[in-house]
C-alpha cells in the first residue's frame, strides 16, 4: 500500500488519482432527495494528507449527480440526472408519460481555487430528442433522418434501480470518459 486516504463522505463509484497525488472522487451526499444506483450528489478532491482541497455539491430536487466521474485536464466531468415530469415528457413526444423520468446531462466543474467549483459546460440528452409518436409536440421529426438524436420513446417502462426503488433513471449511463485528442466524451448506457 502506497497511500490510504481517509474521508468523511462515503464514496458512490469512482475515485480517480490526479498527477499532484490528490484524489478525486464522487460522494453519497447526505442531503439527496433523489434515489437511485450509485446515486451521488457530492465530488471532493482530496489531498494526500486527508484534507479536503475542494468540494461540490451538485444535489437538489432538481438535479443529483450519479455514477462516473472524469478528469478534463484539472476540471471534472460528473454525470448526473435532471427531473422532468410527466407534462414535460409528454410535451416532448414521449409516448405513455405516467411517472417523471431522470434523463442523463453532463456538467463539466472548474475547481475555482476557494474550495468550491463553478459549471463551465453542459450536454444535457433533453436537448437531443427526436419522436415520430405526435406531430402536434415537440421534437418531431423522421427518427431514420437524424441518428444523432434519442428517440424519446425507445426506452418503454419505468427504467433503472435498485430493486425495490422508486427511480426515474431513464437511460442509466454507468461510465463516461474524455479523450483528449479529440476533445469529445464517450458515455456507456444501459438504454
Amino acid at each position: 500500500i502506497a497511500k490510504t486516504w481517509n474521508c468523511n463522505v462515503s464514496c458512490n463509484y469512482t475515485v480517480l488519482l490526479k498527477e499532484n497525488g490528490n484524489i478525486v472522487r464522487g460522494g453519497k451526499y447526505s442531503g439527496n432527495q433523489l434515489n437511485g444506483a450509485a446515486i451521488g450528489g457530492i465530488v471532493q478532491e482530496i489531498d494526500p494528507s486527508s484534507n479536503v482541497v475542494w468540494e461540490y455539491v451538485y444535489s437538489n430536487a432538481d438535479h443529483c449527480s450519479h455514477h462516473d466521474i472524469t478528469l478534463v485536464g484539472d476540471n471534472v466531468l460528473l454525470t448526473a440526472w435532471e427531473v422532468k415530469s410527466t407534462s414535460e415528457l409528454t410535451q416532448a413526444g414521449y409516448n405513455g408519460a405516467t411517472a417523471e423520468k431522470w434523463p442523463t446531462h453532463f456538467i463539466e466543474l472548474q475547481p475555482d481555487g476557494n474550495g468550491s467549483a463553478t459549471i463551465i459546460w453542459e450536454w444535457h440528452i433533453w436537448d437531443h430528442l427526436i419522436q415520430d409518436h405526435d406531430s402536434n409536440k415537440d421534437n418531431y421529426g423522421v427518427i431514420s433522418n437524424h441518428p444523432e438524436l434519442f428517440d424519446i420513446n425507445m426506452i418503454s417502462g419505468g427504467g433503472c434501480g435498485p430493486p425495490g426503488k422508486n427511480s426515474g433513471d431513464w437511460f442509466h449511463v454507468n461510465g463516461i470518459n474524455y479523450n483528449s485528442e479529440l476533445d469529445q466524451i464517450a458515455f456507456s448506457s444501459r438504454h
